[in-house]
């Protein structure tokens, strides 16, 4: 649907922006029309609210005599929108910024025609997202575009696509070669499509670790330390950052820019040794970031960085969350003032840590950036749990402790083979919690209809496909579904170790798996199958994890019996899981082209296949047994030794037992 935009015949020529509700329409609670007097317009407002219209997102009718709504600037301090009664039939919005007016506009839309939407205010200055576009996946400019538009009517002002090396830099073609890399026109029209929607584009790059992808290749042997950390000291190592600034300077207006730095653990263990000699780690450090900062000060920049190095660097194990770890007074007094510590967490479930760490923050003299995170990572979907159990505290300590900046990260590690579109759940309970005491659950499915056109209740079960709930204790731990999705058929790693563990932990996981296959049978093949995250496919990959344990327990029954007669079935079994397989990898193939760049998609493509072939393989070695062509099939007489899962749930430790990645 459009929205068009004219004169409103029953308007007094120096009336702000109105709406008009009309009857609903189908599939709508509410319609209305957008119309704008000629004269005292407001052009901020006026550029957000014809971006909606013109992709759809604000439904249109003809113009009627409705409830009217007055949009007025406000100055209060913070972030807010407040809504008065103006008249018999008139609403008066009052707001602080753009993006603060669009989530106003989500909460007339979502209240139903007539009602008065309660005021919301938040304390974060910056309530933004971090998208992962490193790991395989770059999603296309229109795509984002539509990202964009929904973050804007949750109340999201600022957004970063965290890009190590896909974007191009000039006079650089190994830059990002292969990977999708952002040109520049791309994003220039990203900056200024988010500025019209009040959302601020922020660069985040990295300029010391996590460039593993641009050091493979031979051009970069010179500043390369170790095989993911650039060499500190290397003039060509500042060379090549200088063309990343500039770069970034002359496609997105902002003058902020997030300069990465994070997890660069073996610093100075590669050619920086070989050539400059053993150092501490924190001169090193200090001494590239201040190289660093004095490039981002010369073109106006204001950087931050993440935080982890200070903190592993100060603690024996390089843990981060160690509360034992020391900076010492001489690293603290050598961080530049000017630079902002992102403190990132997505791992703990109580606000007591997530305010300790920010007091340590503020101990080295500096307020964080608080960093949680949208579980998308080692994730077919967004991680329902996780995010609400994880991101809830860190979202209420950082508002207890009155801090001003937040952004929600969705990272894509282990091949960003994730739904990222499901993360709008997550999102939408996140954002929630920072503009209200309390996420009520109704209040955030009838935004999410509004600003995904999805069922969040629909999306909400369907994140619990993400993890396998734990019966010991009621789920509050979860072990990642990601694990179980690729075990492999005949090793099955993964199986063994939990089942030897606890027997009863793959009962209550089938039980787990065929409720939400269930739940979600009616929400599919409708008109919000898609909005917010494809529920079919979530509902396609319960049923073949559900599948798959009793199939798994099939095969072993089978093998202690070896009965040729029951064969068949067995077979027909397993056929229908492998059905299930190249389902998902077709959907996850259209899904991807329509989302992303292509480049990337060639590791989840070979990954669903040689997934399929293992099946064929035990299907050959089954056939082989029953024939006596064979005596026993040598994976399946393998025990399981010492505790359980000792691995994680990457793909390299559940697909394969043998050293490398695919």
């Amino acid at each position: 649907m459009q929205c068009t935009f004219g004169e409103c015949p029953d308007a007094p020529a120096d009336l702000l922006p109105l709406l008009s509700w009309g009857e609903p329409d189908a599939g709508m609670e509410l319609t209305m029309k957008f119309s704008f007097s000629t004269e005292q317009q407001q052009p901020e407002l006026q550029d957000a609210l014809a971006a909606l219209a013109e992709a759809g997102t604000l439904p249109s009718h003809p113009s009627g005599s409705g409830t009217q709504v007055r949009f007025e600037r406000g100055e209060d301090v913070g972030r807010g929108v407040w809504f008065a009664r103006s008249g018999e039939q008139g609403i008066t919005m009052r707001y602080t910024d753009v993006a603060a007016a669009i989530r106003g506009l989500g909460s007339l839309l979502a209240a139903g025609e007539g009602d008065l939407p309660r005021d919301e205010s938040s304390t974060f200055r910056t309530l933004g997202i971090m998208l992962d576009c490193s790991r395989n996946a770059v999603m296309r400019v229109e795509h984002f575009r539509k990202w964009l538009r929904q973050l804007a009517l949750l109340g999201f002002n600022m957004a970063m696509l965290y890009t190590e090396e896909t974007y191009e830099l000039p006079g650089e073609p190994w830059f990002g070669y292969m990977r999708g890399a952002y040109a520049a026109d791309e994003l220039r029209a990203i900056d200024q499509y988010a500025a019209r929607l009040g959302i601020e584009m922020i660069p985040c790059i990295q300029t010391l670790g996590h460039l593993e992808q641009m050091l493979r290749w031979p051009a970069y042997r010179r500043v390369r330390d170790t095989d993911d950390v650039m060499l500190v000291g290397e003039p060509a190592t500042y060379d090549l950052i200088e063309k990343m600034l500039d770069r970034w300077s002359h496609v997105f207006g902002s003058r902020r820019i997030h300069i990465g730095m994070d997890e660069a653990i073996s610093l100075g263990r590669g050619r920086y040794l070989d050539r400059f000699g053993a150092a501490p780690a924190f001169d090193i450090f200090n001494e590239h970031l201040n190289r660093v900062m004095a490039l981002c000060r010369d073109r106006g920049y204001r950087p931050m960085i993440w935080s982890d190095m200070y903190f592993r660097l100060g603690c024996k194990s390089g843990d981060y969350y160690d509360p034992a770890t020391i900076i010492p007074d001489h690293v603290q007094q050598a961080i530049p003032a000017d630079v902002q510590l992102v403190y990132w967490d997505y791992y703990h479930r109580d606000e007591a840590f997530y305010a300790d760490w920010i007091g340590r923050h503020r101990d080295l003299g500096f307020e964080p950036v608080m960093a949680t995170g949208a579980w998308t990572w080692h994730q077919p979907w967004h991680a329902t749990m996780r995010t609400e159990l994880q991101a809830g505290p860190a979202v209420r300590a950082s508002r207890a402790a009155d801090l001003r900046e937040l952004f929600v990260t969705l990272w894509g590690d282990d091949g960003a083979m994730c739904d990222f579109d499901s993360a709008f759940a997550g999102l939408a309970f996140i954002a929630e919690l920072a503009w209200c005491d309390e996420a009520d659950d109704e209040a955030i499915a009838r935004r999410f209809q509004v600003a995904c056109g999805g069922d969040y209740h629909a999306a909400h079960l369907a994140g619990k496909v993400s993890s396998i709930e734990r019966p010991a204790d009621e789920g509050s731990r979860a072990v990642d579904t990601w694990g179980w999705m690729w075990d492999d058929p005949l090793l099955a790693p993964m199986w063994r170790h939990f089942h030897a563990a606890d027997p009863g932990f793959w009962d209550a996981a089938e039980v787990h798996f065929a409720r939400i296959r269930d739940g979600l049978a009616g929400k599919v093949d409708g008109g919000d199958d898609r909005g917010g995250g494809e529920i079919a496919q979530a509902q396609r990959i319960a049923d073949w994890l559900g599948r798959k344990i009793a199939l798994r327990r099939a095969v072993e029954r089978w093998y202690a019996r070896r009965d040729t007669e029951e064969l068949d079935g067995l077979m027909s079994e397993i056929d229908a899981v492998i059905a299930l397989c190249i389902a998902y990898g077709d959907a996850l193939r259209r899904q991807w082209l329509e989302r992303c760049k292509p480049f990337g998609f060639e590791v989840a493509q070979i990954r669903v296949a040689g997934h399929i072939e293992r099946w064929q393989e035990l299907k050959r070695r089954l056939r082989a047994l029953a024939a006596g062509t064979i005596d026993i099939i040598e994976e399946l007489e393998v025990e399981a030794p010492g505790p359980p899962w000792p691995a994680t749930n990457a793909f390299r430790h559940v697909a394969q037992s043998s050293a490398g990645k695919l």
